[in-house]
């Protein structure tokens, strides 16, 4: 197992636990916040874990992301430049939607990546770093920080959070 296919297995489970956690969701569990908390609801904790990864997915390839291709503004009435007041539609079954398209895309891209592109030095919005960085960065490790987060506050619910 090379680099490349190590970082395509960690997404892969980084997609399915957080997709694990997240499929017992309800509405009222996505739009819920504790009285007098400022914390994140978990509709808009899922919401920017995906709609990063397609920003970044699709920046890196300098094409439009399938947020704004596809209208998911309009059909999640998602803002993203206030993501933390996410007040559109709590709708796990749409936000999953959008997650499997966002999934589906970045796994292509993955696949079309030679073996050697993580070596690469890459522009990124923090100047030059290794695509290798960038990449497990977004794809890995900030899914699983969200992951905590939505797990936690579904315990916050009185509702299991992580699926194990």
């Amino acid at each position: 197992m090379d680099a490349l296919d190590l970082l395509r297995t960690q997404v892969e489970n980084a997609d399915r636990i957080l997709r694990q956690v997240f499929g017992t969701v309800t509405p009222e569990h996505a739009a819920w916040r504790l009285p007098g908390s400022i914390a994140n609801t978990i509709g808009a904790t899922f919401m920017h874990v995906y709609y990063s990864e397609d920003q970044m997915v699709h920046g890196a390839q300098d094409s439009e992301t399938i947020f704004n291709a596809k209208g998911w503004k309009e059909r999640l009435g998602y803002d993203h430049s206030d993501v933390w007041a996410f007040t559109g539609k709590h709708d796990p079954a749409l936000l999953l939607e959008y997650a499997g398209a966002v999934s589906a895309a970045t796994t292509e891209y993955l696949s079309s990546l030679p073996s050697n592109a993580l070596e690469e030095d890459i522009d990124t919005p923090r100047g030059r770093q290794p695509r290798a960085t960038r990449l497990s960065v977004y794809l890995v490790n900030h899914k699983f920080q969200h992951t905590g987060e939505i797990a936690a506050l579904l315990g916050c619910q009185g509702e299991k959070g992580l699926p194990f």
